[in-house]
């Protein structure tokens, strides 16, 4: 049998100690082992978190899908009634679009580069899953131009669910934090609120160019 090289990794049969080449690639094989742990700790505490989302019994109470929705529903009414409002006449309930980005986590509709952004900067929050709402709230914000003008509901579903018309994940997470910070501590967070205003601004602006009709 072998023996042990560096960093107690096992050695092939007649081989006394690992070579430069070896040790980099027992190395390597340590890292991939902590990040695969890491990465499963973090996955595990994220899930612990929404599988109330996913537990039917809890659908219509206070921890259950139905009331992100809601919590979500009145956060676009707060910063944009007339939006809301259409919407609303429009029949496009936030459940035929809202639903599957909040209970999924965006990641039927971001590339997995984004979703790993998106997901890093919802695990690094405390609140996380308040800031998810935020981002939600500013994709729909960000389509006011196109959503405004939209005909029917058909229209507007399906400027809702084209995710490659949306502005780049990194100016949705800038108004989504913005966005949060005004709410959170409005006295403080002044050159948040005016970035806010701009990067909003901004992204109408992408939207009227995927949407030119």
């Amino acid at each position: 049998g072998g023996g042990a090289g560096a960093a107690g990794c096992p050695l092939p049969s007649g081989a006394s100690e690992c070579g430069p080449c070896a040790a980099d690639s027992c190395g390597g094989r340590a890292a991939m082992m902590a990040a695969e742990a890491d990465s499963f700790f973090c996955f595990t505490a994220l899930m612990s978190e929404v599988r109330d989302h996913f537990c039917s019994k809890l659908d219509h109470t206070a921890l259950g899908i139905t009331a992100r929705i809601g919590r979500f529903e009145g956060l676009l009414r707060s910063k944009d009634a007339q939006l809301a409002s259409a919407l609303h006449r429009l029949g496009v309930a936030p459940t035929f679009y809202a639903f599957r980005w909040i209970s999924l986590l965006m990641t039927q509709e971001l590339d997995l580069p984004d979703v790993l952004r998106l997901w890093d900067s919802l695990l690094a929050d405390s609140r996380r899953f308040d800031l998810l709402l935020y981002v939600c709230v500013s994709v729909v914000l960000s389509l006011r131009a196109p959503l405004l003008s939209a005909p029917d509901f058909s229209t507007a579903i399906k400027a809702l669910q084209r995710p490659d018309a949306w502005p780049p994940l990194h100016a949705l997470l800038v108004s989504a934090l913005a966005l949060y910070q005004r709410d959170h501590a409005p006295k403080e967070h002044g050159k948040e609120n005016d970035e806010a205003d701009l990067v909003l601004g901004e992204m109408m602006g992408h939207a009227r160019e995927a949407y030119p009709g």
